[in-house]
């Protein structure tokens, strides 16, 4: 479980850096003026890979906190 969390956070951390900073990059310079005719789908794009990351994201919490709930030492067998 902590191997799937570790993999989780790679790759809400490749999401980030490939597809949504450069995208955050190419909005930061926009204006009324330059909005490129599919900003929509843009957009679009950035969302669905904002909502991959979440759950990524979620999935390796989850992976991380099972990990530790399973390896930790249980009081009874510390008797």
């Amino acid at each position: 479980m902590t191997l799937a969390g570790l993999l989780a956070l790679v790759a809400v951390i490749a999401v980030t850096l490939v597809v949504e900073v450069p995208i955050d990059n190419q909005v930061k310079t926009w204006t009324t003026a330059t909005l490129p005719a599919d900003w929509e789908e843009i957009r679009s794009r950035w969302a669905n890979f904002h909502t991959l990351r979440t759950f990524l994201s979620l999935a390796g919490l989850a992976a991380a906190v099972g990990a530790a709930l399973v390896t930790a030492p249980r009081l009874s067998s510390l008797r």
